[in-house]
């Protein structure tokens, strides 16, 4: 298990752990042969025993905060190769990710009730169905279709600000290992380079030191970049110091 697979799982259980705590509730009806409907969200301490949970609402939170932790867990499920573990691009995945859960829930978004024609009542949750189905010319409930999407956006944040924690620690590990790394033989510091996926020191006997001139500083030719993860397109020497010597 990876450090993003632990923050997956974590944030995983925050949501479960808020989904107990603050699970929803039926109401109460005073009138009798009327079914409970959904009333709300309110905190299990204090409610709990005065009003019933909706256990079939519950579990259908719970199933979706599952399943798409388990889908980002099989994602992030990389084996190394060769005994490096492969760099993780998840900022289009969580894109991605947030466009597939908002997709699905405007597809089976929440509806009301039918209006009664008999007697005035205030429209209440009915269920989820298809968009485009038979229920297409109900209402939407719009308060827990706008709190399911605030959640779903709140999450995507949320792991994706904790992804880049763990991307900028894993960037300073191997910034500090490198920086240890110089005070060791050539043939032990050659190794650390290549254990750590790319060569960020710069290799003995380099080209010959050159004044300092406006614009001119250390050849980065000579080396990678750490903090640059993408494919290397520089090519030959420094064009600055050629043209100045060919003038």
């Amino acid at each position: 298990m990876n450090k993003y697979q632990r923050v997956i799982i974590i944030v995983a259980a925050v949501n479960i752990a808020l989904m107990l705590l603050f699970p929803p509730f039926l109401d109460n009806p005073l009138r009798r042969g009327v079914f409970p409907n959904f009333e709300g969200f309110y905190p299990l301490l204090t409610t709990l025993g005065v009003k019933n949970i909706h256990k079939e609402l519950l579990t259908l939170q719970i199933m979706f905060v599952v399943i798409n932790g388990l889908l980002a867990w099989l994602l992030l499920d990389r084996p190394p190769t060769k005994g490096v573990q492969p760099e993780i691009r998840y900022t289009r995945a969580i894109g991605l990710f947030l466009l597939g859960n908002l997709a699905l829930l405007l597809a089976f978004p929440p509806f009301e009730s039918y209006p009664s024609m008999v007697k005035f009542e205030a429209p209440f949750f009915d269920g989820f169905y298809f968009a485009l189905g038979d229920k297409r010319h109900r209402s939407f409930f719009i308060p827990l279709l706008y709190m399911e999407v605030t959640l779903v956006v709140v999450n995507v944040l949320v792991v994706w600000l904790l992804f880049n924690n763990v991307r900028r620690a894993e960037l300073f590990a191997k910034e500090r290992i490198l920086e240890l790394a110089q005070a060791l033989p050539p043939e032990q510091r050659d190794e650390v380079s290549k254990t750590l996926g790319y060569n960020a020191l710069p290799p003995e006997g380099g080209e010959a030191h050159h004044d300092p001139h406006l614009g001119v500083g250390p050849d980065r030719r000579k080396y990678r970049d750490p903090r640059y993860r993408g494919p290397e397109r520089r090519r030959g020497g420094d064009r600055r110091i050629k043209a100045r010597a060919a003038a």
